[in-house]
C-alpha cells in the first residue's frame, strides 16, 4: 500500500509540475532519509507584473504599524509571537499586509538587513536588494493570490524607495511554491545546500548567488 501511494502521489506531482521536477523532488526526499540536508533555490524578482497589482476591491494593502502587529500576536491563526516581533522590528524589518476591512489577511515580511533562519544560520544578501520571508495568507483568503498580490505591491513600494528587488528562496522540493513564485515573476539565480554534520551545519552555494552577495552562513554568536 505504501508503494501504491508513493506511486500516486508522484503521478499527481507530476501531472501538476512535470516529470522532471517531481522526480527532482521524489529524489531529494529520498535523499533526506539518510542525509540531513536541504536544497535552497534562491531566487530574485525586479520586474512587477501588473497583473498582481490589482487588489480586490473590497481590500486594501500597505505596511502594518507595530500596534497592529502586537495585535496579531495575541490570535494564533496569524503564527507571529511577541518574541518573533521584538526580534524583526528591532532590526527593522517591515511586515507589508493585504487587509480585507479591517483584518489582515495575508502579508509577508521584508528585511534589509542580514535575517536569523533557522538552526542558528542567517541569511546574508546584497543590501541593493530586499530579502523577502514568512509570508501566511489565512485559509479562508487562500486560492485568490493575495500572496502573490501582497508581494509584488511590497516589489513596487521598496523600489520607488531605490532598492532594486526582492530576494528569496524556497525548499527545492517545495513545487507548489516555486510553480507561484515563478509565475509572479520570480527567476532562479543559484542554490544553496545546506548539510547538517555531527551536529553543525555545512553551507555550499552555487557561483550564481554571488552576484547577489546571497548565502546562508552561521550566526556570529555560532560561529566557533
Amino acid at each position: 500500500m505504501k508503494v501504491q501511494r508513493i506511486s500516486a502521489e508522484f503521478r499527481s506531482q507530476a501531472s501538476v509540475f512535470g516529470f522532471g521536477s517531481a522526480l527532482r523532488a521524489f529524489a531529494l526526499r529520498a535523499i533526506q532519509r539518510v542525509i540531513d540536508v536541504k536544497v535552497l533555490r534562491a531566487l530574485c524578482i525586479s520586474v512587477v507584473a501588473p497583473a498582481f497589482m490589482e487588489l480586490p476591491v473590497e481590500m486594501s494593502a500597505d505596511f502594518l504599524d507595530d500596534d497592529t502587529l502586537r495585535c496579531m500576536a495575541t490570535e494564533a491563526k496569524y503564527d507571529l509571537t511577541p518574541e518573533f516581533l521584538d526580534e524583526a522590528l528591532s532590526k527593522g524589518d517591515e511586515c507589508y499586509a493585504v487587509v480585507d476591512g479591517d483584518q489582515p489577511v495575508a502579508y509577508g515580511w521584508y528585511a534589509r538587513s542580514p535575517t536569523p533562519t533557522s538552526g542558528g544560520l542567517r541569511v546574508q544578501f546584497d543590501p541593493a536588494y530586499v530579502y523577502m520571508y514568512k509570508g501566511l495568507t489565512l485559509d479562508a483568503y487562500r486560492g485568490r493570490r493575495l500572496h502573490a498580490i501582497g508581494m509584488t505591491r511590497a516589489l513596487a513600494a521598496y523600489q520607488s524607495r531605490g532598492y532594486k528587488g526582492l530576494v528569496t528562496y524556497i525548499e527545492a522540493d517545495n513545487l507548489t511554491s516555486l510553480k507561484s513564485a515563478h509565475r509572479m515573476g520570480y527567476v532562479d539565480f543559484g542554490q544553496i545546500f545546506v548539510i547538517r554534520i555531527l551536529g553543525r551545519y555545512v553551507t555550499l552555494r552555487t557561483p550564481g548567488c554571488a552576484d547577489f552577495a546571497f548565502d546562508v552562513a552561521r550566526t556570529p554568536a555560532s560561529t566557533p
